[in-house]
């Protein structure tokens, strides 16, 4: 009787397996049957797309699956052209009822169309308002997509919000968060608002590594004010964006930081070097 329940156990197995790799057989000849139709469908609409950027005010087809096809694929390649192609683009999707789409789409159920919701919206519109709430998505990848969308669109307001989404406990890494404000290009630290005045040394440290990237000129008060911080990390990143911001005014600030600090530290290192590139330097006492 044991021999027969191992043969029994045996031929069940084999069943599991030959089943599985049926489902599997099954999965990936459907995905390759909906990829070819896919792309039968956007070849079949190119020609429409390409009628649109150049200004044609193309009608949505009567046809649901080349109508589908057609929105779909403008709301892709919108994300992806410059200049006055994505201006015609984005009239035309707007024009059509696209911008609505993608406010549903923000409440969506599925992380993945909340997502693409939000990359849609802020190409059609400059009012990222909307999409900010998304930010404390319960989803990594929606707050993720968010965030680089922002800095695309380059939505200078959202600034605040993308550093706030970098210090949260459920929000973005810091790299990510960084990359979008500088994608979003503010001209001023005053893009930055509240987060000069944030409690949390991380959100202002943030603020000085873009700032003295983009070499904000009149982010050279706040970098001051930073090197008195009881933050080494703040004081230290500080010290590094005023040698790149290059104002000689910093030279009396960075001097009296460099009177209390510890010796050999990093942060003394980058305090000598910040002095260098202002023409200042200076010998280790």
């Amino acid at each position: 009787m044991r021999y027969d329940v191992a043969g029994w156990v045996l031929v069940a197995a084999a069943g599991a397996t030959v089943l599985l790799l049926v489902v599997i057989t099954a999965v990936r000849a459907s995905t390759i049957v909906a990829n070819r139709r896919h792309e039968r469908e956007r070849s079949e609409v190119l020609p429409l797309l390409l009628e649109i950027t150049d200004g044609v005010d193309v009608p949505l087809p009567g046809d649901r699956r080349a109508a589908r096809a057609l929105g779909t694929s403008a709301a892709a390649l919108v994300h992806k052209v410059r200049g006055a192609d994505r201006a015609d683009l984005a009239s035309w999707l707007r024009r059509n009822g696209f911008r609505e789409e993608a406010l549903r789409g923000l409440r969506a159920r599925r992380p993945a169309r909340r997502a693409a919701a939000a990359e849609l919206y802020l190409a059609l519109d400059d009012d990222p308002g909307p999409v900010l709430p998304l930010l404390s998505d319960p989803h990594a990848r929606v707050r993720a997509t968010v965030v680089r969308a922002l800095g695309e669109a380059g939505a200078v307001t959202a600034i605040p919000a993308i550093v706030e989404a970098a210090v949260a406990p459920r929000g973005v890494s810091t790299s990510t968060a960084a990359m979008a404000v500088v994608q979003a290009g503010p001209s001023s630290a005053s893009a930055f608002g509240p987060v000069w005045d944030s409690a949390d040394p991380r959100a202002r440290r943030l603020a000085a590594d873009v700032a003295g990237h983009l070499g904000l000129a009149d982010a050279r008060p706040h970098l001051e004010r930073a090197l008195r911080s009881e933050d080494q990390m703040l004081r230290t990143r500080a010290a590094v964006a005023l040698g790149r911001v290059g104002s000689p005014l910093s030279v009396g600030a960075l001097e009296t930081a460099l009177v209390v600090v510890v010796r050999g530290s990093v942060e003394e290192r980058a305090i000598l070097d910040a002095l260098a590139a202002l023409d200042s330097p200076r010998e280790v006492p």
